[in-house]
Order: structure tokens, then sequence, then C-alpha cells
């Protein structure tokens, strides 16, 4: 039967839920205190990879350990004050950084990807959305070949989960991309990667699906959620929704409004910023690359060109700290040419994250009727449309697929 259901937060996740929700038949009602993709979901590097299923907690990551903890590499920066707040956080992740854990996570989230981008290229179809596609993926490229034989682990686990890719060498860095400087000398292309031109125009793109569907957005600063009669409340400055079911997608803001009903906080937040750069006349960057010994991603964007940074743990609500950005910067310049900064200032994003890289998506553990969908890490707007379809499912009575089992919200909560 129908439900009356309201989303809450309209990044990638909550638009995905929002429209797989409303073409099951729901009544759906979204809501947002911007706007649809006004946040997070809007500044990422435009990537829907295959390749994206390596979790963060690696055993890769345990020779550069002190050198992580002293904020001495450039993909990396810790906020010192909040390290008390993020002991038993960095614990939890620091157990998972074994091989067969790494392997293990890393598989589950394959079975989240997979589905998921096959979803996002039938809604892109969809909604007419092609043309904010570029017309080739990503590459990930070396500076030393050193670096590609760490890397082994990820390339064991993509062999495990049946995905495609290839190594390059040098000359075919250059063939494929002959604008970039000679730094690199090894490279993976995985395959049937997508790329994005303007991550903000696919979530509005969604939107207006969901509206063509008969769905409803409205921009409300929601503040507080309570379970009201059959169904729940949440309240705004002024007034209020109510609804059968509620679906929370706040991202980084989600255990705010949880803690009222008892909910512990299971997040760091990854704190990312990018720059957008001008192009340089007669020079021309064709797919996304991500720079692996500096640690960010350049993507060619209808704007211009965008540089995304790595991990900073920090505080939500801290104030901008863009040094890893200015840190950054420089080794872009050396590897690419481009023109002058088009952003006043670096723009800042929260990537709410849990130790095993995997999202909480599903029934909240002891309120029936409200369901989750947050902790997406770096994964958020490759996972909107698998996030709707668990949710829906469960709405909907339907048991849960074995692989998704491992979203389960109560393993944090």
């Amino acid at each position: 039967m129908p439900a009356t259901i309201l989303v809450v937060g309209a990044g990638m996740v909550g638009v995905s839920c929002a429209l797989e929700l409303q073409r099951r038949g729901h009544e759906v009602l979204l809501v947002d205190r911007l706007g649809v993709g006004e946040e997070t979901s809007s500044g990422n590097a435009g990537l829907l990879s295959y390749g994206t299923i390596t979790p963060l907690a690696s055993p890769n990551l345990l020779p550069r350990l002190h050198r992580l903890a002293l904020n001495r590499e450039v993909d990396f920066e810790l906020h010192y004050p909040h390290l008390p707040a993020l002991l038993p956080w960095l614990l939890r992740f620091l157990l998972r950084c074994r091989r067969d854990v790494f392997l293990a996570d890393g598989e589950a989230m394959a079975a989240l990807v997979l589905p998921s981008i096959e979803t996002h290229r039938q809604w892109i179809d969809l909604a007419g959305a092609g043309d904010l596609l570029n017309p080739v993926g990503a590459l990930k490229l070396y500076r030393c070949a050193r670096s590609y034989d760490r890397d082994a682990l990820e390339r064991e686990l993509l062999d495990r989960c049946g995905l495609g890719y290839r190594r390059i060498d040098a000359a075919r860095i250059a063939e494929l991309e002959p604008d970039i400087e000679p730094l690199f000398v090894a490279g993976l292309e995985v395959d049937a990667t997508v790329s994005l031109r303007d991550p903000r125009a696919l979530c509005r793109a969604y939107a207006d699906l969901h509206r063509d569907a008969g769905g409803s957005f409205e921009r409300a600063a929601v503040e507080a959620i309570a379970p009201h009669g059959r169904g729940w409340q949440a309240r705004y400055p002024g007034g209020s929704f109510d609804a059968e079911h509620l679906v929370v997608c706040l991202g980084a803001w989600t255990p705010a409004l949880l803690a009222p009903l008892g909910y512990r906080n299971p997040l760091a937040i990854e704190r990312g910023y990018h720059m957008m750069l001008a192009p340089v006349a007669g020079r021309r960057l064709r797919r996304a690359v991500f720079d692996s010994d500096v640690g960010y991603v350049i993507a060619p964007m209808a704007a211009g060109l965008r540089v995304t940074t790595g991990t900073n743990l920090v505080a939500r609500e801290t104030g901008p700290t863009p040094r890893q950005l200015e840190r950054v910067l420089p080794r872009v310049r050396e590897a690419f040419p481009v023109g002058a900064e088009l952003l006043p200032q670096a723009w800042m994003g929260r990537r709410p994250t849990v130790p095993d890289s995997l999202p909480l998506v599903g029934p909240a553990p002891h309120h029936p009727g409200l369901w989750l969908a947050f902790a997406h890490a770096h994964m958020g707007f490759t996972l909107g449309p698998i996030s709707g379809r668990i949710v829906a499912d469960g709405i909907d009575g339907l048991a849960p697929a074995p692989a998704w089992r491992a979203c389960r919200p109560e393993r944090y909560l």
C-alpha cells in the first residue's frame, strides 16, 4: 500500500531515496534547508567509478602511520584539537587495516557500487542528462613504480570483484592525455568509469524526475524529529511535517538529529576542499586524473578544472582550514598546465565516515518507521541509487538482499 514518506536531505542520497520511493508509487516529500544538491554533493570530483570500492582502512596506511600522524603527507591532515574525541573512531579504524578485513570490506562495497552505477546509467538516460557526462572516464596515475607496486592489494580486490582494468605505461599516458607533464611512470585505467561535468546538475536532474513522477520539494531546516501518532513528525522553525515514514539523509548533520532519540554519533568527519582552475588555452584535460602519490583529483568540469583534496579529519563545525589544498595546488601545476583560480575562496564539504567505509542504510534500530541513509564517506554520490533501493525495499516490506546487510545501521548506532 502506498505510504506518505518524508525524506530529509536533498543531496544525492536523499534525492535518490525520494526518486526511488516516488517511482514505486509512494507519496514523497523531499525537504532540505538549502536546495537540491547544494551541500556536499555539489563539490565532489564527479566520478562514478567501479574502481572506488577500495576501503579507506588499508594495510598500506600502516607504514606511513607516523608521517600521517605528524601531518607530513599531503593527502591526509589531522586537526589535533579534535584528536581526543576522535580516538575511539581511530582505534576501530586502525583495527580494520588488515588484509583480510580490507578485502572483505571491499567486496561488500563492490556489491553496492556495481548495481548503483547501473541504476545511475538508467536514470541519466531517463532524465535526458547525457550531456553531463564526459566522453571518457578517469585515470589513476603514479609518479614512481614503487607507488604502483604498493597498491597491489587494491588490484587484487578488483580481480576478486571481476572488475576490468589495465596497467598503462608512460607512453600510453601521453597518448591518452598528451598535455599532462611526463611525471607519471605508470597508471591504472578501470573499465566503465563515468565522469561528470556537473555533479549538482545531476542531483537536480534526478529531483526533476522525482517531481515529474508526482513528488514534491520544500525548503525547510528540520531541527528535530519525533514519533507522532502512527508515524513521524519533523519540526522546523515555524511548522512541522507529518508522515508515516521518515528517511533521514543529512550526512554529517544526521547524528545531531538522532541524538535526542538515544543514538550515539558513530562518525568521523572528513573535510574536503576543492578549487576551480581555469584551463590554459590550447591545453586540454580529457578525463579526471587521480594523482596517487599526492592524493588529489583534477577533473574537467563545465565551469573549469576542479581540484579536490584527500582526507582532513576535523570536528564538523570547525572553521575552514584549507592548508591541505594550498599544499596540493603547486603539485597540480607540476603535472598539468592550469590558469587562474576561479573561486574567491576554496569550496568546503563534509564527508561523514564510519571505520569500515560502508554507509549506514536501513531501518533505525529502535524506532519503527524511521529510516537512515548516511555515512557514505567519499561514496555518497556513487551510492545514491542503491541507498534508495535499500530504503525502498525496507519500506515495501521486502527482504533485504544478503549483500546489503553489510550496511545495517545497528552495527555502529
